[in-house]
């Protein structure tokens, strides 16, 4: 004789638990039900409204593992010179229309990162019209330099590699990049043109440079300040300064704060909010005030250099670039969307790409890619090589299939499929030895992931 049992259930299922409060609801004995039973009716409802909200919140949230297991694509190849870009049209896909696409790093030093973004790099020149390429590098140089400069080979090289950072000018895998591809565009109709959005002002160009057409262009206005007998003497040496990071001299950022607000309050009538020179004067300021604020402060530093840097990307985008798709070269914590850690004291540190699209129109036109990696070494030239920390076990590195050396996942396709549920998972996004649990899909719009890292070698 068959016995039929009663399926086993699960004490934990949602079913389970709404049929449990339900029938506890129907079983209560109130008193005066004649007298409350629409108070009783509504009572109940409120509550099953309020479980099944709960319910669907505890246990229907969007399966981000299982979206990651089954939405990973592979990429085939980081090497620049393979030019089959058919593995890289799912990046292509997710960028859609976007005007800025941000290139994050989780270090400066990261070599295969640097192959992957220069593959990147490439695509989007060729295939999807992007012409700027703009970098984590010297706002003054690379722009009023860069267009002064005599487009050549020689001079292209000689520019590049003393006005964008040597962390990226010196290692080996940026040599295709700089030396070969950005050179060779500018040999057809389609040049890739190279700009910069950092307020360090300090490289080469800005350092020979900057004082000298900073006072012409002041001396061309007639300003006041111009006028004034520590113009030569203090004034313009002490602005020039700003090129060696920091005043042995403490009361001189205060100083130097004074006299570049002066210069600003006497050319604003003169120049438009939006000219070139504005820009300049702003990012000096800031400039100044980052150094001087360091010494005391390095999360309020870092975020003044963040919002300084978003400044000057929505000027390229809007005043010098209104027509042009713009690509951006950063870390990973300065692209990153939505960054504003609370550090110990309670205190936001906040990214450049959280400042950048901190409006619907520039959120909506952004798509920043983050790196991550599995294992390896890394390390930014001139410093110790250190060994790569291995992911979470549950964690996002963990769930890309074993087989793929380098992946892609969208994640900006999981946010509208799951819109408004929070997703807290571990990744890799900062740095190399910084896993931590973190609404990822609301930080970058997608992942690059690499699963072997090793460091430039100059």
């Amino acid at each position: 004789m068959n016995i039929i049992k009663s399926p086993t259930r699960d004490v934990n299922s949602p079913e389970f638990i709404i049929d449990k409060i339900i029938r506890s609801l129907l079983s209560c004995k109130l008193e005066c039900l004649d007298y409350h039973f629409h108070f009783f009716l509504m009572l109940k409802f409120s509550l099953l409204t309020f479980i099944l909200f709960y319910v669907q919140f505890c246990f229907g949230q969007a399966p981000i593992k299982d979206y990651v297991i089954s939405q990973a694509k592979q990429i085939s190849s980081i090497d620049p010179s393979d030019e089959d870009y058919s593995d890289l049209h799912a990046i292509g896909d997710a960028i859609g229309k976007s005007r800025i696409v941000m290139l994050g790093e989780q270090d400066h030093g990261d070599a295969p990162t640097f192959l992957a973004k220069t593959r990147l790099i490439k695509y989007l020149h060729e295939k999807l019209g992007f012409n700027i390429l703009a970098f984590e590098s010297d706002f003054f140089g690379l722009n009023f330099g860069f267009d002064k400069l005599e487009k050549s080979k020689p001079k292209i090289d000689t520019f590049l590699r003393k006005n964008i950072f040597p962390i990226w000018t010196n290692c080996h895998t940026c040599q295709n990049l700089f030396y070969n591809y950005i050179p060779s565009t500018f040999q057809t109709d389609n040049p890739l043109l190279i700009s910069g959005f950092d307020n360090q002002m300090v490289l080469n160009f800005s350092s020979k440079q900057l004082s000298y057409y900073l006072d012409s262009l002041l001396q061309s206005l007639n300003i006041f300040l111009t006028k004034q007998q520590n113009y030569r003497t203090e004034i313009l040496p002490l602005i020039d300064s700003l090129k060696y990071y920091s005043f042995k001299d403490i009361a001189n950022y205060a100083k130097c704060e004074t006299f570049l607000n002066q210069i600003k309050n006497q050319i604003s009538g003169k120049l438009n909010e939006s000219d070139f020179w504005m820009m300049v004067i702003n990012n000096l300021i800031a400039e100044n005030k980052t150094y001087m604020v360091y010494k005391i402060d390095k999360i309020i530093a870092s975020n003044i250099r963040d919002e300084q840097m978003a400044l000057n990307l929505k000027w390229l985008m809007n005043i010098k670039f209104p027509n042009e798709r713009i690509i951006v070269w950063a870390a990973n914590a300065h692209v990153a969307k939505y960054m504003d850690s609370l550090g110990k004291s309670g205190r936001k540190l906040i990214s450049m790409g959280s400042f950048f699209t901190n409006t619907k129109r520039y959120f909506d036109e952004t798509y920043v890619l983050g790196f991550t990696s599995y294992e390896g070494e890394a390390g930014r030239l001139g410093f110790d090589i250190y060994s790569v920390r291995k992911p979470k076990t549950n964690g996002f590195e963990n769930w890309i299939n074993k087989s793929y050396n380098y992946s892609f996942v969208d994640f900006k396709n999981y946010n509208s499929k799951y819109p408004d549920q929070p997703q807290l998972f571990y990744l890799k996004g900062l740095g190399h030895n910084t896993a931590f649990q973190k609404d990822w899909t609301k930080v970058f719009d997608g992942i690059f992931f690499i699963r072997e890292m090793y460091p430039c070698k100059r």
